[in-house]
């Protein structure tokens, strides 16, 4: 029984060695969300708002916008529906 013990946590050691390794470059690309996020810098508002009209039209194009107006459209709609059946 230890022995399989011990594979199983050889191999969850592994895949959270594997998992860390993956997710080591986010680091970076959240330590400079949180920084724009936090408007350090008196030009990151202008300059996240021109990058955005820069992707929009891709955005649209591939349809990602559409997508996610249909899926916030059914999101409201439910929660519509289940206001009114408390109402009820």
């Amino acid at each position: 029984m230890a022995e399989g013990d011990n594979r199983s946590t050889n191999l969850l050691a592994a895949e959270t060695a594997s998992l860390e390794e993956q997710l080591q470059g986010w680091g970076e690309v959240m330590l400079m969300a949180d920084k724009v996020l936090r408007w350090e810098r008196a030009w990151f508002p202008p300059a996240i708002m021109v990058t955005f009209f820069l992707l929009l039209p891709g955005l649209n194009q591939h349809g990602i916008i559409s997508k996610y107006i249909g899926m916030a459209k059914r999101e409201i709609n439910k929660l519509l529906k289940q206001k009114e059946k408390k109402n009820e």
